[in-house]
């Protein structure tokens, strides 16, 4: 059986008294219901960005390609980042902002 481990999170009283009333009448449990929400982004999420890696790869070849038909000699750089990075830019560190703090869960926020 795989582990299974507690995840808080705030959500907006409305939205929540919201949630439980679908849940109640669908008579599924809130955590079923995130769980399976949480899945379905996760596959949609991985196939979106599957195919990006993809037609960027694509169009770095063709740009290769192109480039080579004209006779440059010079190479396009490829380095797309992998798509299991957690970090797809640099983003905070191009502007010179501090990295960002993860909670561990243990914190009383």
């Amino acid at each position: 059986m795989e582990a299974i481990r507690l995840t808080n999170f705030n959500v907006p009283i409305t939205t929540r008294r919201r949630f439980d009333a679908i849940c109640h009448a669908s008579g599924r449990t809130r955590t079923s219901v995130l769980v399976e929400l949480m899945n379905n982004y996760v596959l949609d999420e991985g196939r979106r960005l599957v195919e990006r890696q993809k037609e960027l790869g694509d169009l770095d070849k063709r740009f290769q390609e192109s480039l080579g038909l004209k006779g440059s000699s010079n190479k396009v750089e490829i380095s797309h980042r992998s798509i299991h990075s957690p970090r797809q830019t640099g983003g905070d560190r191009d502007f010179g902002l501090p990295d960002p703090i993860f909670s561990d869960g243990q914190e009383g926020w």
